[in-house]
């Protein structure tokens, strides 16, 4: 189930780069975009309006099939949103502080700002021109739950808002190691995704990649690729009459 959380959560940031209020400032995964302090004081340290991306909790409740792992589960994945008075800029021609041209740095903008760039964030994700969004839907059967929260903070006289949606999704099940991926399959199409747009401006998303590979490869029979889908040892195999029947000699 692992592999297919790394492939939503980037699919998911590369999906809404340059498609919503904070342009390319998505984050994948980073710690402390949004944090809250001992003191329970909202803070960043980024320095312009952003969204970052994780993958959260997941569960694996029913219909396991006797100890199989590869299932995907149910899967929440996060996207905050958050804007602070200090990503203001100045309007040149009238030297007011705005969020953007024409939109003066107000709390109800601030709001506002933060209800826009949702709603952008499900447009995005529902475009199907959009080939991050193809492979991202590909590796979801289907949307079980949707939180939207909202939290705002003032520290040192820094004004912060926030806003966070929490989706929960079953997601497909990793591939079963040693059995190779079918080209239209969504994991090999996320392969090609990557190394295609983003290897060549990306230095260690190569490696990431060939990591993910290698952790996938090999060459596992039809009874090995059974038993390894299921989690089943030998005993049970030679049970259900999987394994080959050899001849005895007379």
């Amino acid at each position: 189930m692992s592999i297919i959380r790394i492939a939503l959560r980037m699919c998911a940031a590369e999906a809404l780069k340059g498609r919503t209020l904070v342009n390319d400032n998505v984050l994948d995964s980073q710690i402390g975009a949004l944090d809250i302090a001992a003191n329970g004081s909202l803070h960043t340290p980024q320095e312009k309006p952003f969204i970052s991306v994780y993958t959260d909790d997941s569960k694996l409740t029913d219909g396991l099939e006797l100890r199989s792992l590869t299932r995907g589960g149910k899967v929440d994945i996060v996207f905050e949103v958050g804007i602070a008075t200090s990503h203001v800029v100045t309007d040149s021609e009238t030297d007011e502080s705005v969020l953007y041209e024409g939109v003066p740095a107000t709390d109800a903008n601030f709001e506002f700002y933060l209800d826009l760039t949702m709603r952008q964030i499900a447009d995005a994700l529902a475009d199907p021109e959009n080939e991050w969004s193809a492979i991202f839907n590909s590796l979801v059967l289907n949307f079980v739950q949707g939180q939207r929260s909202r939290a705002t903070g003032d520290t040192n006289g820094v004004r912060l808002a926030a806003h966070q949606l929490k989706l929960t999704l079953d997601a497909v099940a990793d591939p079963v190691r040693g059995v190779p991926l079918k080209d239209n399959s969504p994991l090999a199409r996320f392969f090609v995704k990557c190394e295609t747009d983003l290897v060549s401006h990306n230095p260690d998303m190569a490696q990431k990649i060939a990591l993910m590979r290698a952790q996938i490869s090999g060459d596992a029979d039809e009874l090995r690729a059974a038993m390894r889908r299921y989690g089943m040892v030998y005993s049970e195999a030679d049970a259900m009459l999987m394994t080959p029947a050899f001849e005895v000699s007379s």
